[in-house]
């Protein structure tokens, strides 16, 4: 299979049931029921750590781009987000931009809370002529864009109420609750989401329900990264090996949240430590006792008063809380 085909086949099946007897209950969800929904997974994401080449650059993106709140800053360092929390925080550490065909970060995700701050997202990058691809899953709706470095982010609204069942005949295509069956990986239509907005007046940042959704990673051997993240306590979703593929959940309905590929390559290194990508990422489980069973599954790990850091089998740095 081709790359360009393989991969336009392949993320759309990252965010795919491959359950028909999913259709009653797609049917009966909407946008409020998966926001409630999501409040009962065991496990979300603190802020994503990036090292970037520019404090400056990265400020301009993350505040007048994607309208992020400027929460905190020095010379090297600046945490981003929304009025109540942090979601973003740059180093001024790399010495070049991300650097393509290395283990490491993929995309990262920042979820909006509902189709309006959805609009409002895309909207803002019309403002300022940022360029972005859109694509729609079925289970989700995304734009993709790059920050000054070459990071790519994935703005997403979440709809798995949308999503009947996979058809695998011919391809991987999707048959939605309303009984079309279309592309793994449609097209999306940015004219319907912005005809919902009431003005053109863009608010003064992102919504402050909006948060980290998913992180999706170019893992050097999927087969292992898949396990490493089941013994955290994850639960699977897609795993298609043949096709260097996995994602897992937390427990809701929307079960995208942490991804892995080896579509770069199997057994690639991970990124230099100089160029720009992911520093870390943080995951924060609900409760102790959650947190407790997965270090319970894990032998290396370096314990600290606020809470655990470890990396996955592709070395990927992960801090628990």
């Amino acid at each position: 299979m081709k790359r360009k085909s393989f991969i336009k086949n392949i993320i759309a099946a990252s965010t795919i049931i491959t359950m028909d007897g999913f259709s009653t209950l797609a049917n009966a969800m909407n946008t409020n029921n998966n926001m409630k929904n999501k409040s009962s997974e065991f496990a979300s994401f603190g802020a994503i750590h990036l090292n970037n080449t520019s404090i400056q650059k990265s400020t301009l993106f993350w505040t007048e781009v994607v309208g992020m709140k400027l929460r905190y800053s020095s010379e090297h360092l600046a945490e981003f987000g929304t009025e109540s929390k942090t979601l973003v925080v740059v180093h001024q550490s790399a010495n070049r931009p991300y650097i393509k065909g290395y283990s490491g970060l993929y995309h990262f995700a920042i979820h909006a809370p509902n189709i309006e701050a959805f609009a409002s997202m895309i909207q803002r990058l019309h403002k300022h002529k940022y360029p972005y691809s859109p694509v729609d899953h079925t289970m989700s709706k995304s734009v993709y864009l790059d920050d000054p470095d070459g990071i790519n982010i994935e703005f997403t609204l979440e709809t798995p109420e949308r999503f009947k069942r996979v058809v695998s005949d011919r391809g991987l295509r999707i048959e939605g609750s309303d009984g079309i069956i279309r592309s793994a990986s449609e097209r999306l239509d940015v004219s319907e989401i912005l005809s919902g907005l009431e003005n053109d007046v863009l608010p003064e940042s992102i919504s402050d329900g909006s948060y980290i959704g998913h992180i999706h990673l170019y893992a050097n051997n999927v087969q292992q990264s898949n396990a490493f993240y089941l013994r955290l306590g994850f639960i699977q979703f897609n795993h298609y090996p043949q096709f260097m593929y996995a994602d897992l959940g937390a427990g809701g309905d929307y079960q995208h949240r942490i991804v892995m590929n080896s579509w770069h390559g199997q057994n690639r290194p991970i990124a230099p430590a100089d160029s720009a990508g992911l520093r870390f990422y943080q995951i924060e489980f609900k409760d102790r006792d959650r947190l407790d069973k997965s270090i319970a599954h894990l032998t290396e790990f370096d314990k600290q008063d606020d809470g655990y850091w470890l990396k996955d089998p592709t070395g990927n740095k992960i801090f628990l809380t």
